[in-house]
Parts: structure tokens; sequence; C-alpha cells
């Protein structure tokens, strides 16, 4: 990728960075709402309860790519953007365009999702995430 291009790339990140932040915020406000104090009957409490969880699953998954997103950025600023954290080769331009915070190359990436699916491991990999049904499909093959 030339300069200019891994620049480009930085804006997007830093877009994206700024709208997780944004929506974080918002989801804040939203929890500290929902945790009205008033007195409630048990469907307002289910309802509540069910909001809650959303904005937590939301949440969390904003948070992972806000991290994700964040690493990428360090990796432009230290000079390693667009290399494979593990072996080091260069990682395609399709695959930055698609995926700007991948630190892996495809081949490594696939790998490591194997082994981690194979282990039993199903948690939300660095560059994209395993479905469960995926995960358990590769463990039941194992």
């Amino acid at each position: 990728m030339n300069p200019i291009e891994i620049e480009q790339l930085k804006q997007r990140l830093q877009l994206q960075r700024q709208e997780i932040l944004q929506f974080l915020n918002r989801v804040e406000r939203e929890m500290y709402s929902i945790d009205d104090h008033s007195p409630q009957d048990s469907a307002d409490q289910c309802v509540a309860s069910v909001s809650k969880e959303s904005l937590f699953e939301r949440t969390s998954q904003q948070r992972t790519m806000l991290r994700l997103i964040q690493a990428a950025l360090r990796r432009i600023q230290g000079g390693s953007f667009g290399m494979c954290a593990t072996c080091g080769e260069v990682i395609k331009d399709r695959r930055l365009l698609a995926l700007p915070w991948a630190q892996f190359c495809l081949r490594c990436q696939e790998v490591q999702e194997f082994q981690e699916a194979t282990q039993g491991d199903v948690r939300p990999h660095s560059d994209t995430h395993v479905p469960p049904a995926t995960a358990e499909t590769w463990r039941r093959a194992g």
C-alpha cells in the first residue's frame, strides 16, 4: 500500500473511531435513562432488563471494534501497518481495504481461527468473529 492509501485508511479508521465513541456516549445516556429508579411493575422491569441486555451486547461489540481500530492506528503510527503480526508477510491490499484493522494475513488468520475453534475457544478474534455454529462444526469434525 502506498502512503496516500494508508493515509486514507487512517482517516477512515479515525472517523470510525469517532463514530464508535459517539455511539458509546449515546448508549451510556440510554443506560442511565433505563436505570430510572421509579417504582416499576414486573413488566416494566422485564422490558428494562431486555433493553439493558441489548445495549450491553451492542456496546460490547463496539468496544471490541474500538480496540481493533485503535491497534490499527498504532500500527500505522509505528510503521508496521500492513504487515502480518504472525509471519511478517505483507497483508494484501484487498484485505486491508475490507478490514483496515486486520493484523494477520488471510492464511495466518485462518490457521489461528481453526486452532482456536478446534481447542474449543470461540471468543471474538482479532480480525473477525467465527460464529459459534461454525466453531462447533469444526470442533465436531476434529
